[in-house]
C-alpha cells in the first residue's frame, strides 16, 4: 500500500509540475477545471446523491458554473474575489465549529444542503489557483501554497506516528493527534523561516509571513478534517477509487479547499 501511495504521489507531483510549467493559462484553467469537476462528481456521492445520474448531473451543472464564472471575467474583479475568499473563510470558521461539535451538532445529512456546500467548498479554491497561476514564473505562489500544505501533511504524519498520544478529533478522524498537528506546524515554521530569510524579510514582515504560512497550514488540516467528517457521516472511507493508494481526487485536494482561499485572500490583501 505504501509503495502504491508513493508511486501515485510521484506521478501526481510530476503531472502538476508539467502542468504549471508547460501549459498556457487557458490550458491550465481547463485542466484545473476538469480536476475540480471530478471532485464535484465525488462530492455528490458524499452529499448523498449516490445514483449515477445524480452524480453526473451535479458534476455537469458544476462544470457549467465554472465556465460561466471564468468567461464572465470574475478573475479580473479583485474586490469580488476578496469578498468570495472572505466568505470562504467565514464558512470555514463555521466548519471548524461543526468539526469540534461533531457528532453532537450534526446537520450534515441533508443532500440539498451538502449539494450547495459543494460550491462553497470547491469554487474558492479553484478561483485561488487560477488567480495565482499567472504569477508562477515570477513568484512561485502556487509552489509556495503546495509546499505549505505538503509540509503540514508530512510533519503531522511523522510526528503523529512517533509521538502521537492525544486525539485531535476522535469522532471525526481517530488517526490524527495533537502531537501530529503541532509537528506539522513546527515543520511549517521551519519552512517559512527559510523562505523568509531567502526573501530577506525583516521585522514585522518576517513575523507576519511566518504567521500567515502557519495559518494556511492549519487551514489545510481543517479541510482534511471537514472532508473526513462528511465521509464518516456517509459511512464511506474514500471519496472514490480513482487514485491507487490515495482514494479519490477530493481526498488529495481536501487540504487545498481551505488553505488555497485563505492564501489567496492574504495575497490580495497584503502581498501585491
Amino acid at each position: 500500500m505504501l509503495r502504491t501511495r508513493i508511486i501515485t504521489a510521484c506521478v501526481l507531483v510530476l503531472g502538476l509540475a508539467l502542468e504549471l510549467l508547460e501549459l498556457s493559462y487557458s490550458g491550465f484553467a481547463f485542466t484545473m477545471s476538469l480536476i475540480f469537476v471530478v471532485a464535484a462528481w465525488e462530492w455528490a456521492n458524499m452529499a448523498g446523491l449516490s445514483l449515477p445520474w445524480q452524480r453526473v448531473l451535479y458534476a455537469g451543472c458544476f462544470a457549467l458554473l465554472l465556465a460561466g464564472l471564468f468567461y464572465a471575467g470574475l478573475l479580473q474583479q479583485v474586490h469580488t474575489l476578496q469578498m468570495i475568499f472572505l466568505g470562504s473563510l467565514l464558512g470555514w470558521l463555521l466548519a471548524l465549529f461543526a468539526v469540534y461539535c461533531y457528532p453532537r451538532f450534526n446537520t450534515w445529512n441533508r443532500p440539498w444542503f451538502l449539494g450547495l456546500a459543494g460550491c462553497w467548498l470547491l469554487i474558492p479554491s479553484w478561483l485561488g489557483l487560477l488567480l495565482m497561476q499567472p504569477l508562477v514564473a515570477n513568484s512561485g505562489l502556487i509552489w509556495l501554497v503546495i509546499a505549505v500544505i505538503a509540509t503540514a501533511d508530512i510533519g503531522a504524519y511523522f510526528c503523529g506516528r512517533r509521538f502521537g498520544r492525544r486525539k485531535l478529533a476522535l469522532h471525526v478522524s481517530p488517526g490524527k493527534t495533537w502531537e501530529g498537528f503541532w509537528g506539522g506546524v513546527a515543520a511549517n515554521v521551519f519552512l517559512a523561516t527559510v523562505i523568509a530569510i531567502y526573501l530577506d524579510l525583516q521585522g514585522m514582515q518576517f513575523l507576519g509571513f511566518i504567521l500567515a504560512m502557519v495559518c494556511v497550514a492549519a487551514a489545510s488540516v481543517l479541510g482534511d478534517l471537514f472532508e473526513s467528517m462528511i465521509k464518516r457521516e456517509r459511512g464511506i472511507k474514500d471519496s472514490s477509487q480513482l487514485l491507487p493508494g490515495h482514494g479519490g481526487v477530493l481526498d488529495r485536494i481536501d487540504g487545498w479547499t481551505a488553505a488555497v482561499p485563505l492564501f489567496a485572500l492574504i495575497y490580495l490583501l497584503y502581498g501585491r
